[in-house]
């Protein structure tokens, strides 16, 4: 159990005594209501040299800081463990934002003006680690994490080469090779870097393809003949065609393939899309599959994808940005089957196992030295011929300044192990199946898909609206639960109470309808029902 006033909070994943085990909480470690600092803090500042004195008012200043902050922080945490007390947003407007809020910077700075302005942006922002923020595919972040990222900024140093962060570097590697053996990958071949975001991630997977095909590119450009051609889900993520755009290919070279009711791909579909294209003189080059789509959460069947990527020659890259982080879970591992044969993959720990924003992965499975191949220049001024050369990551990413974002996740490693991160995605996967429940037995909703990850698909029935439902079938009623939807949603966030998202799938044929995305630990049964009496109370009069 937690002791009394301590964040973490009780029946979660990190109140587990498994997961609690390496804490004493006999009273003698409890969380203090204010951070202070270290007896001895004061006393080394005093043994500074003279002219090194301004330093050590840096680290005093550090001290009066956090002093600070960090109550304010705290009861932030606190309370979002009240969420019947506490909005999930304190909604304002654009403008009202700039009337409540002093967004100036001053000629002439202050430590007061300091606090006021974290008091100020803990306020109004939306409390994403609140147990009714069930909008995105991320949710808060876990004290591993946060306590990570403050390390990262105190060091506040440059991945691109080993002399400016030999601990980061190697744990990078390390990290890569971890994640490749939860995959089931050849670690022997396995490359990969670290970037900010699956979008970016994405990115560099498409930009290692084209280089391994068309290897011209990178120095010339594109040639008429080349005519290149990528396919992806109509369901997957838009950051593809964005990819598509930066490469100079151009977005209306993505071919989007067919996907079925569960929103995954159709290979068959994806093997008659490859034939066109080649029939037409274009060069297939790259297949991006989705493990976990932005709206449905689906998984694509990626072993007959890759099948059929091999038939055609094509580079296959996956990617798991919202649902790749299962290769935690032992329960649900199996829905990555055949991600061991991608040549390229990539997921985001920032989503589903809680690491704060950003920190994405993506791996080159297979192709050995394809990263530098794609993304090296020649620098001399930064990269310098040493015996510690190989372990300068610079030549393997397009950014030259990175942050080292692999430490959050080590940490976080570190702090709940595979087990705990695990629990983490069994946890949030029971969510949705016990959402998904509820809303099937409940007359009110309309259950749209059985969930394959954490988002639940459903629509709301007004008390208008539900005999012809029951006559018409819901189907009938698109045009109207299309308002409906936008409508409650709205209602529910300018209320504070709860956040949910809303969609549409044109593909499908399917108006907006409510997304409700379990990924919060914190969530309980009743956060649940809470949820959906709120989209009922709100929605009733439409």
């Amino acid at each position: 159990m937690p002791p009394p006033g301590c964040p973490l909070l009780e029946g979660s994943l990190w109140a587990s005594p498994k997961n609690m085990r390496e804490i004493n909480f006999s009273g003698e470690n409890d969380a203090p209501a204010s951070w202070a600092p270290s007896p001895t803090s004061d006393a080394s500042t005093e043994h500074c040299a003279a002219e090194r004195r301004e330093h050590a008012e840096e680290v005093e200043e550090l001290d009066r800081l956090f002093s600070a902050v960090y109550p304010l922080v705290r009861q932030y945490e606190l309370e979002n463990a009240s969420p019947d007390d506490t909005k999930v947003v304190e909604y304002q407007t654009p403008a009202e934002l700039l009337a409540a809020m002093d967004f100036s910077t001053p000629d002439v700075g202050s430590e007061e003006e300091f606090v006021r302005g974290c008091r100020e942006t803990l306020r109004y922002s939306v409390r994403t680690s609140h147990p009714r923020f069930m909008w995105q595919l991320f949710a808060g972040s876990d004290p591993a994490g946060q306590v990570g990222e403050l390390v990262t900024a105190a060091v506040n140093t440059s991945m691109h080469t080993f002399a400016a962060a030999p601990v980061f570097t190697v744990m990078e590697r390390q990290l890569i090779v971890r994640v490749a053996e939860r995959l089931r990958m050849d670690t022997a071949t396995i490359d990969g870097v670290f970037a900010p975001g699956g979008s970016y991630a994405n990115m560099v997977a498409m930009l290692v393809a084209r280089n391994e095909k068309f290897p011209h590119v990178r120095e010339d450009g594109w040639e008429p003949a080349d005519r290149p051609v990528a396919f992806t889900s109509v369901q997957s993520h838009y950051s593809i065609k964005k990819a598509a755009m930066i490469t100079g290919m151009g977005s209306k070279s993505v071919v989007e393939v067919a996907a079925d009711a569960t929103g995954a791909m159709i290979p068959e579909e994806l093997e008659k899309a490859l034939a066109i294209a080649t029939a037409a003189g274009k060069t297939p080059f790259f297949v991006s599959c989705t493990a976990g789509t932005t709206v449905t959460g689906a998984f694509d069947p990626l072993r007959q994808i890759k099948a059929v990527c091999q038939r055609h020659g094509v580079w296959m890259h996956v990617d798991g940005s919202w649902g790749g982080s299962v290769l935690m879970s032992e329960e649900h591992r199996g829905l990555l089957d055949g991600a061991e044969g991608a040549d390229s993959f990539c997921f985001n720990p920032h989503k589903l196992l809680g690491v704060p924003m950003q920190c994405s992965v993506v791996l080159v499975n297979g192709h050995v030295g394809a990263l530098e191949r794609s993304n090296s220049t020649v620098a001399d001024y930064l990269f310098h011929q040493s015996a510690d050369a190989k372990c300068n990551l610079g030549q393997k990413s397009l950014q030259c300044g990175r942050k080292p974002d692999c430490l959050k996740l080590w940490l976080a490693w570190k702090r709940y192990g595979t087990k705990g991160l695990g629990h983490r995605v069994d946890l949030a996967m029971a969510n949705a199946a016990l959402l998904a429940d509820k809303v099937k037995a409940d007359p009110r909703f309309h259950l749209l898909i059985q969930p394959q990850s954490c988002q639940v698909c459903f629509f709301y029935l007004p008390p208008s609206l539900r005999a012809r439902a029951a006559a018409e079938g819901v189907p009938a009623l698109y045009a109207q639960l299309d308002g409906v939807t936008q409508a409650v949603c709205v209602r529910m966030q300018r209320a504070g109470s709860v956040m949910v998202n809303f969609s549409p799938l044109p593909d499908q044929g399917l108006p907006h309808f409510i997304r409700a995305v379990m990924i919060q630990p914190r969530v309980m049964a009743a956060d649940i029902d809470f949820m959906l009496e709120e989209i009922d109370r709100l929605g009733r009069d439409l």
